[in-house]
């Protein structure tokens, strides 16, 4: 339980994020807007859409605004009115601090805040966005450009890992930047026959229960790589007596492609389609392992609440991920270019069931003492203070 702070002036906080579905850093907003109410801070969120991230905060009790325009895309037409929204939200609420996160919002919300002249302005990088590997020379130097003009534009910069620290080139701005470990804070699991049960027939089930289940849970985008994970299990399961049931649980662009590529593989028993579950961290005792074979990450929640389960995990070698495992201590790194490293990594766990045992019990340990709610908040809102 976090502890009440100090006697201070609380100023009124204003959280900015691009889109309301529930993702990674809408979960970051939604915590940290929870923490500060429950500290006495006046507190509203603004965002694109009316998605589940909305409906959540006004369950707790708290204050949004809809940002007009506001989409990950980039449109010229949609940005000028997402600008002109942000600007009434932030004229009307009037905080003292403006706390951005995502990219996009980050440089648009900076601009306008100090123009507006917002006290102090505050940008979560969840990953900054010109460390995609998959992207083009000239688009990763626009998007060092827009994150070096956000930083300028900001008052503190946070960052969810040392690696995006480590990867922070900007002349000048050193001062302004601090890690903060994406954190994840306790929640209800159900147990290993109800959580099978809540998401897949009684068929199924039967079908699968001689199988290890594995799971990926999250947006379906390019980033997570899910191309390689669904390779792996087809080569998997072609050399193996034992066979990968693998459970993808999200929505997103990709459904249809990887669909297809399932049943061009002949793999539509072997890998389902769980589509999106609200509050989809509760299945995860349903499963074996956990697999993250992203090809670019900050500090992903999902990580950390497959770890927090106890599940032995498999994850990529980038981003802030390592922070999180080391390799062979307390889970199993890979390259995310190499769907084969999946593979032996899969026959590792499998065939070494007391490392399995060792390596998850090790992560969980890490997560609730390193990566604890309660020590994310305590690193935060003091930076929310005016000087």
């Amino acid at each position: 339980m976090l502890k009440p702070m100090e006697d201070i002036n609380r100023p009124k906080i204003l959280y900015v994020i691009t889109k309301s579905y529930f993702g990674g850093a809408q979960r970051y907003v939604y915590e940290l807007a929870k923490a500060t109410k429950a500290n006495g801070f006046p507190v509203a969120v603004a965002c694109g859409g009316k998605e589940e991230l909305v409906n959540r905060l006004a369950d707790s009790g708290i204050l949004t605004f809809e940002i007009e325009g506001a989409q990950r895309d980039i449109s010229l037409i949609k940005e000028i009115k997402a600008l002109y929204s942000l600007s009434r939200v932030i004229r009307t609420y009037q905080p003292e601090v403006v706390h951005l996160n995502s990219s996009k919002v980050g440089l648009l919300g900076a601009l306008l805040a100090r123009l507006l002249r917002v006290p102090k302005i505050i940008f979560t990088a969840h990953g900054w966005p010109f460390l995609e590997p998959t992207k083009k020379p000239l688009w990763r130097v626009m998007a060092w450009v827009g994150s070096y003009l956000t930083s300028l534009l900001a008052h503190q910069i946070i960052l969810v890992s040392n690696n995006d620290f480590n990867h922070t080139k900007m002349l000048g701005l050193k001062n302004k930047f601090q890690v903060i470990h994406t954190a994840v804070t306790d929640f209800p699991l159900l147990e290993r026959k109800a959580a099978r049960e809540a998401l897949l027939s009684k068929d199924i089930i039967k079908n699968h229960e001689q199988n290890i289940w594995v799971v990926t849970h999250g947006e379906i985008n390019h980033n997570k790589n899910l191309s390689a994970a669904i390779d792996a299990t087809a080569e998997f399961n072609s050399t193996h007596t034992t066979k990968i049931f693998y459970a993808i649980i999200g929505s997103g662009d990709l459904m249809d492609s990887l669909k297809e590529q399932v049943s061009l593989k002949g793999l539509t028993e072997q890998v389902m389609f769980l589509g999106y579950r609200e509050e989809a961290r509760q299945y995860l005792l349903a499963f074996d392992m956990y697999l993250m074979p992203s090809l670019k990450e900050g500090l992903p929640y999902s990580l950390l609440e497959a770890g927090f389960a106890g599940l032995p995990c498999i994850a990529s070698r980038v981003g802030g991920i390592p922070e999180v495992i080391t390799d062979h201590q307390s889970g199993i790194l890979i390259n995310p270019a190499n769907h084969m490293g999946i593979v032996a990594a899969f026959d590792f766990l499998l065939t070494n069931a007391d490392k399995r045992s060792a390596y998850s019990n090790e992560l969980t340990k890490k997560i609730k003492t390193k990566f604890s709610s309660e020590l994310m908040f305590q690193k935060t809102l003091p930076l929310y203070t005016l000087r």
